[in-house]
């Protein structure tokens, strides 16, 4: 620190604070540079993360989707052809007569497992689910082309898990037979509007067709152990799976009833449609979920024939809810308004005490300032985030007070410093807690700091500055 000479032979007096301004802004700009790189860090540590949990989930069960079960009976078409030389040929083919159950009732307890691989975590599960679906005895024979049979004696009933990694048991009975599951001969094929394939289209959309949807074809079937032509079918499954991040169902019944209960206190209902009713406390969750085939566009029979069947999708996901990098990331974006509320700090007490502060230590503060999101991201990925901004703002406080105190040599200016960032980092802090009201808090308390500023420098004579 030096006092201020009377006279400037190289700089007008009149704009050396505007000269000052421009240095200041230019090494704004050329701390933007570590911001971005801090950034494209905060990437790549996500992205490690993201390779960790499909990693356990290729072992434990990925996101697991429960579709079904329905009743798919063959039956044969004979199509008649004539060859080159004018013999007539017969060709048979297969298709299926596929019925959804008149009502179900879905009831499931899920327990998390949070999975550790190093210092990631990924939310699993283990869900025991219990399926009673119950069919219609008199069958639609409408749909079926001229001349069509059922083969009833080879009956199938099909059952979906879109990933068979996580199923542990799966055991049923129809009318009080056992049913025995074998990998299907994909007899049937369903489709639904996947959440996350709409939210990869919103981000490309030009990548995918807006109309088409992810195609599911079941994975098990058995064989049914009675007859069932003319008798109502009623079919019990039990299920013991695992799963990573999210459990859905498929609507599989025209009149449909899904209960779940977890001991998640952090649960995400998503889907195409809602809970009808949810609980969410410190002990966990319970939602219920009732669908029908208005609201689902669900139907009691078709054939393999017609186009596939689009089916409503519900659940619920497992997050981890302070998201360290997600976190990191919003704190990053204020990097600019860090930088210049602090650097106008002491722009202005440099212009109000007459005393000259060089750049390079406003450069030396404002990489202080850019180290803060660095610290912040290594120390999350250990602690809780709460406690890491507590660490890495403290730590940046008590660096640049002390820096302010050594290069002004006022304890006044380093506690006016201190208590300036403690408030900006105490606020940033509070905005991040913050999702539909943030925009607005930001800008009100932007514009009243403005006007804070205004006030303290308004006896300011600007054109006896040098």
């Amino acid at each position: 620190m030096n006092d201020i000479p009377q006279t400037n032979p190289i700089i007008p007096k009149n704009f050396a604070p505007v000269i000052k301004l421009f240095i200041i802004g230019f090494i704004i700009l050329v701390l933007l540079i570590p911001v971005v790189w801090i950034s494209t860090i905060i990437k790549e540590r996500y992205d490690r993360k993201d390779n960790v949990a499909k990693e356990i989930a290729s072992k434990w069960g990925a996101d697991q989707l429960v579709s079904g079960p329905f009743i798919c009976i063959p039956y044969n078409t004979v199509i008649y052809k004539q060859d080159n030389t004018g013999n007539e040929k017969t060709t048979i083919i297969t298709n299926y007569l596929h019925i959804t159950p008149e009502t179900a009732s879905i009831t499931g307890q899920v327990e998390s497992v949070e999975q550790h691989r190093g210092i990631f975590k990924v939310a699993g599960y283990k869900a025991v689910l219990d399926i009673t679906s119950d069919f219609p005895k008199d069958i639609e024979l409408s749909s079926l082309p001229n001349g069509a049979v059922l083969d009833w004696n080879n009956a199938l009933v099909a059952f979906d898990l879109k990933d068979e990694r996580g199923l542990k048991e799966l055991t049923g009975n129809l009318n009080g037979k056992a049913l025995t599951f074998n990998r299907s001969a994909n007899v049937l094929s369903v489709s639904s509007p996947m959440e996350e394939l709409n939210d990869l289209r919103k981000k490309n959309k030009y990548a995918y067709d807006n109309d088409s949807d992810e195609a599911i074809t079941f994975k098990f079937e058995a064989k049914t152990p009675v007859d069932i032509s003319t008798a109502k079918a009623q079919i019990n499954l039990h299920l013991v799976l695992t799963g990573t991040q999210q459990l859905s169902f498929l609507t599989s019944a025209i009149n449909e009833t899904i209960s779940l209960q977890g001991d998640w206190t952090a649960p995400s209902f998503t889907g195409d449609l809602l809970p009808d009713a949810r609980t969410v406390d410190s002990k966990g969750f319970t939602a219920s979920w009732h669908t029908n085939y208005l609201n689902t566009g669900n139907k009691q029979f078709w054939t393999s024939k017609e186009p596939t069947l689009k089916l409503s999708n519900l659940g619920v996901k497992f997050l981890i809810m302070v998201d360290a990098y997600q976190q990191t990331t919003r704190t990053l974006k204020y990097a600019v308004l860090f930088l210049l509320l602090t650097f106008m700090a002491f722009f202005f007490t440099e212009t109000v005490t007459r005393q000259r502060i060089h750049p390079i230590q406003y450069l030396m503060v404002g990489c202080s300032l850019v180290i803060f999101y660095l610290l912040l991201l290594s120390v999350s990925e250990h602690l809780a985030f709460g406690w890491s901004y507590l660490i890495a703002s403290f730590g940046v406080v008590m660096q640049i007070s002390l820096y302010s105190y050594s290069i002004l040599k006022t304890r006044k200016f380093a506690l006016q410093v201190g208590s300036l960032l403690t408030a900006i980092y105490a606020f940033l802090y509070i905005l991040l807690q913050l999702e539909d009201s943030a925009l607005l808090v930001g800008s009100i308390s932007l514009f009243v700091l403005l006007g804070v500023a205004m006030y303290v420098i308004r006896n300011v004579k600007w054109y006896n500055q040098e």
